[in-house]
Parts: C-alpha cells; structure tokens; sequence
C-alpha cells in the first residue's frame, strides 16, 4: 500500500538573485528565471505523480506549466505525493539543474570564446538553493502541513558552505561577489571600449560575472521588452507633449540619431531614457565627445519642448497579501487548500493586464505577491484596482481572527525614487515600505517611500482607500495650482515644532490660520474655503496627525 506524503520544497535565492540588477532587464529576467525553476519544479512532480499531485500552485491545466508560459509561480511548491519523496526531491533538482545549463547553453553560444566559461559554469553551479521536506499524511492536514513548514524554515536557516572556486579577477559590478567572466577584460583598467559594450551588452563601467550575463542576454532573449525605469521616469512628460500635438516619435528618434552617428552606444532603442543627459554619458567613454553631444541634445529638446524637462522619479510597487498563513491553515484539507490556491492563481494571472493598463510594467506575480514598476501619474490607480481585485477574488477563504471574520486582502509598498537609483538600493526601500504597511492595524494597508536625492526619506502609510483618497484629493490641489509648495513644508515645520506640545484642536486651528494667509500657486487668489473645510476633517473629525497630513501634501506634490 503506497503512503501519501505531503512534499513542500523552496527554490532560491530570491531577494538577493532578483535585486542584484543594474537594468530593468536584470530585474525582470532574474524574478522571470524563478518562477520558471518554480515551473520545473511543479512540472517535474505532475510527470513523475499526476497533475491532481499539486496543491500549489493549482493551475487551471498542464499547458499552464509549461515553459514560458504566461502563468507566473512562487518559489514554493506544494504536492501530495505517492512515490519515494528523497527520489522525488532528486529528480528535481536534475530538473533545475538542467533548465539553468540550457538557460546559459544559448547564450554561451553568443558569447562564443569572450568569456571564461569554466568560471562561468561554476558560478551557475552555485547558483541554485533548493530545500525540500516531507511528512507522511497519517494525521490531520493542517498538522503535517505546519511540521513540515517548520522543518522547511530550519532547513533554510542552516546554510550551506561550499569551498570557494572563484579567481583573481575583479567582482561583478552588479552583485560584488562574484567575479566577472569577461575573458577579454582580465582587469578593471582594461576597462571595455564602444566595441565590447556592445558585444557584451554592458553599460559603461561594468563587468558582468556568469548569473549576471544570464540575466542581461536571457532577457534580450525573451519576446517581452522591458522598458528602462528611465523611460518610465520620463513617460508623463511624453504623454504631456503628445497631448499638445508634438511628434514624441520624432523627438525621441532625433535623439538616437544623435548619439549613435556620434558613435554612442544605446542601451535601447524606442526607450524614452533617450530624454535624460544621463543616458549620453552612458553611452560614451570620450568626456570631451560627452559635451559636445550634450549640447546638441539639450537644443534637440528645446526645439521640441522649450524649457520643459521630465521628472527623473518613478514608482516601484511591491505587494503582498494579509493574512495568507492564517487564510491557508483555516483549509483543512488538500482539496481546500487547492481550491485557494486556483485562486491565488487567477489573481496572478490578472496582475499583468491590469499593471499595463496603468502603464507600468510587470515584474512579478505569483501567488499573492506582485513586484512591477510604474509612472508616476498611474501608480496610485494602480495599487487600487490590485488591490480590489485581490480582495474580490479571496473573499470566499474566511478565517477567524480577534473574534471576527475575515478575508485576506492585499498591503503594498511604494518608493517614488529616481531612475539612476540602484535597483538594489531600490528593491530594499519598497520592501521596507511593504513592511511599514503591514504594521497598520487592520491592514488592507498602504505606505509610500519619497526616496529623493537630496533630503531624507519621508514615509507616509495608512489604510489604502484612504490614504489614496487623500492623496487623490492633494494631487488635484497641486495639479489646479489650488496651493503653492512652501504650504506643505510650513505645516510640516509647525507639525515638527509643536506636535506633543499643543493639543490637537489647537494644532488644527493654527493649521487653518497658516492656510488661510496663503494663496495659490503663482497667484493673488485665497486658498479656496473646501481646502480648508478639507484639512480641518482631516485634523479635527478624522483625527490624523498634522505631521501624517502634511507628509503627505509633499508626496503628493511628486505624483503630481
């Protein structure tokens, strides 16, 4: 008689694999790369047991699971197995072992003879973590389940440490661990010309180990093309000059023109990151050649925008669902635990059309988290309607929490940050951005990062159809000139100095007497009676701190 098992196994690495990017590229390839593996892994179990095996993820069909399917899979898989688990667990990792070999044959092949490859391949022998556990299923599900997820979280906490097989080469300009395998480019002071930025697909400065030329041509390799966060930065401005008749095509190709026929090398074609200085020096080594294409750049950009420039912000989104672990233990059997999954599953499957709706791109979706990266003017819309359809979507899975009962719903993290930020540096600010939303009470929560160059960061959080009622409301104040900036920063000054001190009332009303001595933006007019009456329920009825309220004029000052 073959005994069931309950089999759980986690690939990685995950955050330290997706945030080492320097392009948009590297970030989308690296979470693309995951849930592949992720793929092979369920596909491997539905091969060796049947497709019933799987409790997640739960797809609609085996076509789903196919490799480079639109379905997007969370690095865990879930599965009621018969056969031996050890001969299963080895079977996949053959699996993943043999994805990455090909994933890396077809570029090797590109790349011919300029890379070391012996170094290469060690790098992407390392690459992979895979953990597994197993527990027959002789007791209730939600027991043998929650064993073995405590063993799977102790495996992952024992680390692992191989000999070290590296060389003496500089690190990787994109992780600064491994060594780079530009076979061409022994040291940093051969530093690569036009010729070999080209060949190797590399910005200027860097040098790429093995997992990270993976993910640069793996990326090129894909049908998707993944516009730069530059281009995203620059998007509402393109969208501006569209709407007043200019030919953005146009301005966008005559700034290509310029660059390549100087002998520049463009990172992208068709990608507003053309707009910005940044992407001259980036395509030259020559200082000297880089002011003389400045120059013509900037009169490209007055002939076609006069003295207008693009915002250099965009919005990195990362979301996660409430309440998932209490959701999955309230399912006491497979079946159940299946049937949340197939949702878990639809919602992902929605995530992307409704990111490029709003303008952005996906990065990720599996399961009930979501990472992609969007304009400005769209972001706040954006983590709405997610949020709403993942809310719509899990209703049907209560549990009880505080003598309530509840659904899951979804939190998210939002950093408004410049588009030459590191994405590492990036990734780190929206997931602790996707933290300070989760210690909202209630959750179903939302925090917003401004990440901007100068200044320290400011953080606003709060339950999400509020606060982006709010900051809707504050957006409009700022796009109609309703008020001008230094109101924002002269509430936040009265907030910093007496907050503690005054009660709240009299906050509020010395809030009012600074509104009401103010006048709009660049013009004699007083600040209209429905703002004050606005900031006053803000302060007086709903209660919500000055200094919360006028953190949050300033971000919405940026979204405008």
């Amino acid at each position: 008689m073959n005994t069931n098992y309950l089999f759980i196994c986690s690939i990685g690495p995950v955050q330290d694999f997706i945030a080492a990017a320097r392009s948009s590229r590297d970030l989308a390839y690296g979470s693309f790369l995951l849930s592949e593996l992720a793929k092979t892994a369920a596909r491997t179990i539905v091969q060796r047991e049947s497709f019933q095996a799987l409790i997640f993820p739960a797809p609609a069909s085996k076509d789903d699971l196919a490799p480079g399917s639109d379905l997007s899979v969370a690095n865990k898989v879930v599965a009621v197995v018969q056969g031996e688990p050890a001969e299963l667990a080895d079977a996949i990792q053959e699996a993943l072992h043999a994805f990455i070999e090909a994933a890396w044959k077809s570029v090797e092949g590109k790349l011919g003879n300029d890379v070391d490859k012996g170094l290469a391949r060690r790098q992407l022998n390392d690459l992979l973590e895979f953990y597994w556990v197993a527990a027959p299923l002789d007791d209730e599900y939600p027991q043998v389940r929650a064993l073995c997820e405590g063993a799977l979280n102790a495996r992952k906490a024992t680390r692992d440490f191989g000999p070290y097989q590296g060389a003496s080469r500089f690190k990787s300009s994109i992780d600064g661990w491994r060594e780079h395998v530009l076979a061409k480019i022994p040291h940093r002071a051969s530093s690569p010309n036009a010729n070999q930025m080209q060949r190797y697909k590399l910005r200027n400065g860097e040098l790429l180990s093995g997992v990270d030329l993976l993910k640069r041509w793996g990326a090129i390799a894909l049908a998707t093309k993944y516009k730069s966060t530059s281009h995203m930065a620059a998007l509402p401005f393109a969208e501006g000059l569209a709407h007043e008749g200019i030919d953005v095509d146009k301005l966008c190709a005559a700034l290509e023109n310029l660059m390549t026929s100087e002998g520049g090398t463009l990172f992208a074609k068709g990608d507003y990151s053309v707009f910005f200085p940044a992407e001259v020096r980036a395509a030259f080594d020559d200082k000297a050649k880089v002011k003389t294409v400045l120059r013509q750049h900037e009169l490209i950009l007055q002939q076609y925008a006069g003295n207008r420039r693009p915002s250099p912000y965009y919005v990195l989104l990362l979301a996660d669902g409430d309440s998932m672990g209490k959701a999955i233990d309230a399912q006491t059997t497979p079946e159940a635990h299946r049937k949340l999954s197939q949702k878990l599953s639809a919602f992902a499957r929605q995530v992307p059309e409704i990111v490029k709706k709003h303008q952005g791109v996906p990065v990720y979706a599996g399961g009930d988290d979501v990472l992609a990266y969007l304009p400005l003017h769209t972001a706040l819309a954006c983590v709405q309607e997610l949020a709403a359809t993942f809310k719509q979507t899990m209703q049907g899975f209560t549990f009880e929490e505080n003598g309530e009962t509840k659904s899951p719903t979804l939190s998210a993290g939002l950093v408004i940050t410049h588009h030459l930020e590191p994405l590492r540096d990036a990734l780190a600010l929206v997931r602790t951005a996707e933290k300070a939303a989760k210690t909202v009470e209630g959750k179903h929560a939302l925090a917003i990062t401004l990440n901007k160059r100068s200044g320290a960061d400011r953080t606003v959080k709060g339950d999400l159809p509020a606060l982006i009622g709010r900051l809707q409301t504050m957006t409009s104040w700022w796009l109609n000139d309703t008020l001008s900036k230094g109101t924002a920063y002269e509430l936040e000054r009265l907030a910093r100095d007496m907050e503690g001190v005054l009660p709240q009332h009299a906050l509020c009303a010395e809030a009012v007497r600074i509104l009401k001595r103010k006048r709009e933006s660049g013009g004699r007019q007083e600040v209209p009676k429905e703002v004050i009456e606005q900031v006053q329920t803000w302060l007086a009825v709903e209660r919500i701190a000055l200094g919360e309220v006028a953190q949050e004029m300033i971000v919405a000052n940026e979204l405008a």
